[in-house]
């Protein structure tokens, strides 16, 4: 089994990642559980307890500056019953497609460039950043910008649905006060959002919590 990949450059976020689907060591589980312990349970309380033996990638960063504060689990390989399995267990706020032709996406601007090297974000087209269309919608990440070590890419296409557990405006946790992100409409130019992101075709899970 792959050893767990750190990359704990300056702004860098944490990624680490298995592949094969072999079985997990105890010393990954409880990596996992402690970067999960490391953000509030209203963001993760839908995440697994412990990592499974699916080829998986965790994402979990803590940029303040730019508002952009996620933690991510990516599983690959889940084949449909379990996909099914998770997404009827809960109950969602609302049901997009990635072909949704009016995503109201956080840090819609941030580019896999800007994230990577953490580069100041430039607003391309202002009349983007409040839209009418966003007024009956939740926030969900800007999934583009993440990318894998290994090379796996991490784009969602047409395939995948994203569904919204919860999310709400405002700074609501002490260790994460951020100023307002000026890529968002005003009444919510600060959040959070949670929820799951699947496709049965890519046989993949993304479970999210994400503050900006």
């Amino acid at each position: 089994m792959k050893k767990i990949i750190f990359l704990r450059l300056l702004f860098i976020p944490i990624m680490f990642a298995s592949c094969n689907g072999q079985v997990i060591s105890k010393e990954d589980i409880n990596e996992y559980i402690k970067s999960k312990g490391e953000f509030d349970k209203i963001l993760t309380s839908h995440f697994p307890n412990k990592l499974v033996a699916y080829p998986y990638t965790i994402i979990n960063n803590k940029n303040k500056s730019k508002n952009d504060i996620c933690f991510m689990l990516y599983e690959n390989d889940v084949d449909s019953l379990k996909i099914d399995s998770i997404i009827n267990k809960y109950y969602f706020v609302a049901k997009y497609t990635y072909q949704d032709s009016c995503l109201f996406l956080i840090n819609r601007f941030e580019t896999k460039n800007t994230y990577e090297n953490r580069k100041k974000v430039e607003i391309l087209d202002s009349l983007l950043v409040n839209r009418d269309c966003y007024k009956m919608k939740y926030p969900v990440p800007n999934f583009k910008v993440y990318n894998l070590t290994d090379g796996r890419g991490l784009k969602l296409d047409e395939s995948f649905n994203i569904y919204v557990l919860d999310a709400k405006s405002g700074n609501r946790f002490e260790n994460f006060n951020l100023l307002p992100n000026l890529q968002m409409p005003p009444e919510w130019q600060n959040g959070y959002s949670k929820g799951i992101a699947c496709s049965k075709k890519d046989k993949t899970l993304i479970y999210w919590g994400i503050i900006w």
